[in-house]
């Protein structure tokens, strides 16, 4: 009896598939990383909203009802410490309240932590390499470990012309989003020529600085392409890609016109030599009297 000879794949033919397969692949790769992007953004906004609850809860203990605020600062000081070391190690005593070298929106955050509103893992965003703060017992510190346990930025609530947040501050009014891209996301260009390129100002979070995700003190949270979403004023002149609201990223002259900062100037970078604080991120952020929001660190 004659058998029949079995056919092989020829060379040829096993090269076409491996290439058919290898182009399937280069095909759908970035829109699984499309996807896994878009992915992390929704949790990255389900994290917000969080956050705008434990605020509201934060208030809800406090009379008069107000969002996060430890340290007041008298007018015109425009020195911040975040991620301070002794105000982390600062275990068995309350710190001041009067002291302007408190004053620090990561400190107020992590107050959110020490009434257990929220715990540390609800201020990483997904999209960034970030990590939770290691911390145990919340009440034993009074801020952050460091920059990598934090990827949001709140509201500057120690400078001159700062309200005091309240529940009711308004649906237009930015409490917390992602990280300030000139402090935190490693941006060194000026401002102005940052705002009218292809990332548009937005913070370093997300992939391509496509979006910046802001929360806002009605409860609601979303991404915008660009971060001038704040309070509405006068339309910038000199450049029709600058809008006539707020920048929640930038500071404003205060001898300058604008009803609100449309991105003038950036915080100013870390403070070095002897006008820096020892273990602590010290910058200059002097919102002046036109600023309504400015998202630190």
């Amino acid at each position: 009896m004659r058998t029949k000879k079995k056919r092989s794949f020829t060379l040829i033919e096993l090269l076409v598939v491996v290439a058919i397969i290898a182009l399937l692949i280069s095909i759908l790769l970035p829109s699984l990383a499309r996807a896994r992007e878009l992915s992390k953004r929704a949790v990255c906004l389900s994290n917000l909203r969080q956050l705008l609850v434990g605020n509201t809860l934060y208030a809800d203990q406090h009379n008069p009802s107000v969002f996060p605020a430890y340290c007041m600062q008298g007018p015109g000081t425009a020195q911040l410490r975040v991620f301070d070391l002794n105000m982390r190690n600062y275990i068995l005593q309350t710190p001041p309240t009067t002291n302007a070298n408190n004053a620090s929106p990561s400190l107020d955050l992590w107050l959110l932590n020490r009434i257990g509103a929220t715990t540390p893992k609800l201020f990483v965003c997904p999209s960034t390499t970030d990590a939770p703060d290691p911390a145990q017992d919340f009440n034993q510190h009074w801020d952050f470990g460091g920059p990598l346990n934090l990827s949001y930025g709140y509201q500057n609530q120690h400078d001159t012309d700062c309200k005091v947040l309240k529940p009711d501050s308004g649906a237009l009014y930015p409490v917390i989003g992602d990280a300030n891209p000139y402090l935190k996301g490693g941006v060194t260009s000026q401002l102005l020529a940052d705002r009218v390129s292809a990332w548009n100002g937005n913070s370093a979070n997300h992939t391509s600085r496509e979006v910046s995700q802001i929360a806002y003190a009605d409860g609601h949270a979303e991404a915008g392409r660009d971060p001038a979403v704040g309070l509405a004023g006068v339309q910038p002149t000199g450049n029709p890609k600058l809008k006539p609201y707020d920048n929640v990223y930038s500071t404003h002259p205060s001898s300058a016109g604008a009803a609100v900062d449309p991105g003038n100037a950036q915080p100013t970078p870390p403070i070095t030599g002897t006008a820096a604080v020892a273990n602590g991120f010290n910058f200059l952020c002097n919102l002046g009297s036109r600023s309504d929001t400015c998202l630190l660190p």
